[in-house]
């Protein structure tokens, strides 16, 4: 009788090897959350030397919401309105955010269809939470017009923004999230009509 016996030798085997990249992207999230009106001490103040007067505000000014509203004010006169904002971002960037505010138009009178540039009217500058240092000789910077596409216009429709180039932002972070305050300062040449002025303020977040 013959045994044939078959050895189970080890077997080399060749694994094909190659480069592979993966690659996704993913969209920006933004969330901005903005507060007119934001610290119970809101409102106009004249630039006075010596002791400031309280603030005041006009009747579409509340607590933590409505407008940013000066109440009757003097042409040529300067005008600080205290915690005027608070803007909140959120994002999931890891390099941070910028952010853009712009007139959507003009300081515009309601009553006669005249306006002023919203560029020598209207200024915004750091604020605080609480404990505002600020008075109406501190320095702001002018919210300029926008050159950017505006839907949406009049008192009562608040509007958007459409860029095909940014503008210099009013603020830029490194982190993925960040809070800021802002008063306003109202410079109304001493030009102006008499009449009831308004203008939007548009803020913009952009993921960088």
């Amino acid at each position: 009788m013959v045994i044939a016996l078959m050895a189970l030798l080890p077997v080399a085997v060749l694994a094909s090897t190659a480069s592979t990249i993966v690659t996704w992207r993913t969209n920006a999230i933004v969330k901005l959350t903005l507060t007119p009106n934001y610290n119970s001490s809101f409102g106009a103040v004249p630039a006075v030397i010596g002791a400031q007067p309280a603030p005041t505000h006009g009747p579409n000014a509340i607590f933590d919401g409505g407008s940013v509203d000066f109440g009757n004010i003097e042409a040529g006169k300067t005008y600080l309105y205290k915690y005027a904002v608070e803007l909140n971002v959120t994002t999931n960037s890891s390099t941070g955010f910028n952010i853009y505010g712009e007139g959507a138009a003009d300081f515009y009178n309601l009553t006669d269809g005249t306006s002023v540039p919203v560029s020598q009217t209207v200024y915004y500058l750091p604020s605080t939470a609480s404990a505002d240092p600020n008075t109406g000789f501190s320095a702001g910077a002018p919210f300029m017009k926008t050159s950017g596409s505006v839907t949406g216009s009049g008192y009562a429709t608040a509007p958007t923004i459409a860029y095909t180039t940014y503008p210099s932002p009013i603020a830029q972070s490194l982190t993925a999230t960040g809070t800021y305050y802002y008063d306003y300062e109202l410079k109304v040449p001493n030009s102006a009509t008499n009449g009831q002025y308004y203008v939007w303020i548009v803020y913009t977040v952009v993921a960088k």
